[in-house]
């Protein structure tokens, strides 16, 4: 018998070991070989490659784009131009249009102080069962107090009266109660979105948005983060890594994102997403829920020349222009994994091995999550969204009605960057054509021994007879036409034409020379009003098709699965971006301006202090000052006032030694208390 606390090493010879090894392996081709299986990675190829196929027309038009934006002609114009000869000159503006639409847009999304969203109780929230056994309880204490004083039950008027005043108290302590859970809520999401990296993948979502036909959002995706906690061991501060399952967001990349041919949604259909993994990252899964371990051990020992079969026609372009250059040098091994979400028979997701009590009825078609990579299925779930949403959301800065793909700035000034570069070109080349003279030579009057192809001041020409006996110069100066303000001039017109075919007008990105109303403080904000008129439907897009449905999944989630029940309420999510651009220069300034109208004894009256404390606490928030600081919040003013009414009580001690006894009522001519039933329910509930 082994003695407590001496374990034993099981030792496998190498045969045995190999062996081992030969079964798992041959168990994963066997599952992989099974016809339902082989059928599933059938569909999801065919799917593939229709998706691919597709797709086509859309890269070509992203890396135009690209290269537009990077200042760089298609080859077959460059090698147009060179064969020309002269200037290859690009003039930046679809550079200069994009940036200047992006910084805008992070300035009305990201830097207004507060987020584009809001999380908002219901504005009538229906009372539970257990309000109304509360208004019933309340209604009988009051009744039978009534009864006390006055020695007679109240009518049925009177106690249906009483019952509306109890009930708007409940209904405004439910109010207020909803609210407390939504700023809970809104919160917690908050810090979600900041640890789960929300805010770097929607800025990266900005800059797809601006240039490609559409921009693609992904999340919350639960990941397992590894993040830095602190613990005092000691009366000494250590860190110490923590492993938590955790929302996430990231941008994902246009190239990468292959939806169903014809559908005008993310949610319409089936979707790819390709990830190049390298063999650390798909190692990773190993161990992780819902992924097939032996599969993934199978691929890694097999290598990786058989699963990159991904790699798309314009890697090397795309890679060329995101200044990715040497990557086919990398040592490091790269598998093509496909990340695919749509509809899957359930019979293959039983042969795969998910459980029965997954997929209840095989012959039915399930929302499912299947990860691929080559022939090799490493994961088919279920997609457990409440509503069978994919984590994907989609926008573009312009929208085509019923189509995925929209457009991009690059593709909306295409025309007028052309005409642009033309129009430089032909300026350089006039500006060089036209700085000097052109020098006509005859040949048979130089001397053998002159240079020709210099030309400079004060210089002297030997020159031989003219053997035909003409007058005409041996030398002959012209001077070229120059052309200059003409050709700035067309190009000064179409570049003004990109302001208004991109909607971003040249101000915006520090251009002084504007005429007209611009050149006041006053008129440049209307212009700048008038500008935003044209933003404000790339904003809406943005509040519609990303904020809202990103911000609302996360509340579901949180309601799903967080354990805390104190921000758990009925409530709606509420996108701010275009109220954001509507206000956003005018709001303080009229808070300000309606914190001083009010500022009167009888407004004070009905606004009271926790009206006043709000709107400063908004004032605050809008300049960015710490308002929690600055004005207490409204559970910090509560606590204080308890705080305070307690502190009072314990300083002052009763005049009759802390007894009490019955205080003398003031009857009216009926020989009822004074207000009647009312005043009874206000002395207990606090109205006035």
């Amino acid at each position: 018998m082994a003695r407590a606390g001496l374990n034993f090493l099981s030792v496998v010879g190498n045969e045995e070991l190999v062996v081992q090894e030969q079964e798992a392996a041959q168990t994963v081709n066997e599952q992989q070989a099974a016809p339902l299986l082989q059928g599933l990675a059938g569909h999801i190829r065919h799917c593939w490659d229709a998706a691919k196929y597709a797709k086509e027309p859309i890269e070509n038009s992203m890396l135009q784009s690209l290269r537009q934006r990077n200042g760089e002609y298609e080859s077959t114009k460059l090698t147009a131009i060179q064969n020309q000869g002269g200037s290859e000159i690009f003039m930046m503006i679809t550079e200069v249009k994009c940036r200047a639409a992006e910084s805008w847009l992070r300035d009305i999304l990201m830097d207004s102080g507060s987020p584009p969203w809001d999380i908002q109780p219901s504005p009538e929230p229906t009372l539970p069962a257990k309000e109304d056994a509360a208004i019933n309880e309340a209604l009988g204490s009051k009744v039978t107090e009534y009864i006390e004083q006055v020695q007679v039950a109240p009518d049925p008027a009177q106690i249906e009266e009483l019952r509306e005043l109890i009930a708007q108290e409940r209904r405004f302590l439910v109010m207020q109660e909803a609210q407390d859970r939504a700023d809970g809520m809104k919160l917690r999401i908050a810090d979600q979105f900041a640890q789960g990296g929300f805010t770097a993948a929607f800025n990266e979502f900005l800059t797809d948005l601006v240039t490609f036909p559409s921009a693609v959002l992904k999340g919350p995706v639960v990941r397992r983060q590894r993040r830095l906690a602190w613990s005092k061991e000691e009366g000494e501060t250590k860190a110490v890594v923590e492993e938590v399952l955790a929302p996430e967001y990231e941008r994902v990349d246009p190239f990468k994102f292959y939806p169903e041919p014809g559908i005008s949604h993310a949610n319409d259909g089936y979707c790819f997403e390709h990830h190049p993994l390298t063999r650390m990252a798909l190692a990773d899964l190993i161990g992780v829920p819902s992924y097939d371990d032996a599969a993934i051990r199978q691929i890694l020992d097999d290598g990786a020349n058989s699963y990159s079969w991904v790699t798309p026609s314009h890697k090397s372009e795309q890679e060329l222009q995101e200044r990715k250059w040497g990557t086919e040098m990398r040592p490091t091994t790269i598998y093509d994994a496909l990340e695919f979400w749509g509809r899957v028979s359930g019979k293959m997701l039983l042969e795969w091995g998910m459980s029965p009590d997954e997929v209840q009825d095989p012959e039915r078609e399930y929302d499912a999550n299947v990860w691929m990579v080559g022939h090799i299925i490493i994961k088919a779930t279920l997609n457990f969204d409440p509503l069978g949403q994919k984590p994907y959301v989609v926008s573009s800065f312009i929208k085509t009605p019923g189509a995925f793909w929209g457009k991009g700035i690059p593709e909306i000034i295409e025309d007028v960057q052309s005409v642009c570069n033309a129009a430089a070109r032909s300026l350089v080349n006039n500006m060089g054509v036209a700085s000097g003279p052109q020098v006509e030579v005859n040949i048979e009057r130089i001397p053998p021994n002159e240079d020709i192809t210099q030309v400079y001041p004060w210089r002297i020409w030997q020159t031989l007879n003219d053997p035909l006996g003409t007058n005409a110069p041996a030398i002959r100066f012209d001077q070229p036409n120059d052309n200059s303000a003409a050709l700035m001039a067309v190009y000064n017109e179409f570049s003004s034409l990109a302001d208004n075919h991109s909607g971003i007008p040249s101000y915006l990105s520090g251009d002084l020379n504007v005429s007209g109303a611009g050149r006041t403080s006053s008129g440049l904000s209307m212009l700048m009003g008038s500008a935003g008129k044209s933003i404000r439907q790339v904003v809406m897009h943005i509040d519609m098709d990303i904020v809202e449905p990103i911000v609302t999944k996360q509340f579901v989630y949180n309601m799903r699965y967080d354990p805390d029940e104190s921000i758990k309420g009925d409530a709606h999510v509420m996108p701010r971006g275009a109220i954001n651009l509507a206000v956003k220069d005018t709001v303080n300034t009229r808070r300000v301006e309606f914190l001083q109208a009010t500022a009167n004894e009888f407004d004070m009256e009905i606004i009271g202090k926790d009206g006043r404390a709000a709107i400063l606490r908004e004032v605050a928030k809008g300049l960015q000052m710490p308002e929690e600081e600055v004005v207490p919040s409204r559970d910090k003013a509560a606590f204080n006032k308890r705080r305070e009414q307690s502190e009072a009580q314990a300083s002052i001690e009763p005049p009759d030694g802390g007894r009490t006894g019955p205080q003398p009522k003031t009857l009216d001519n009926a020989g009822n208390p004074a207000g009647g039933l009312n005043e009874v329910s206000n002395q207990n509930t606090g109205r006035a």
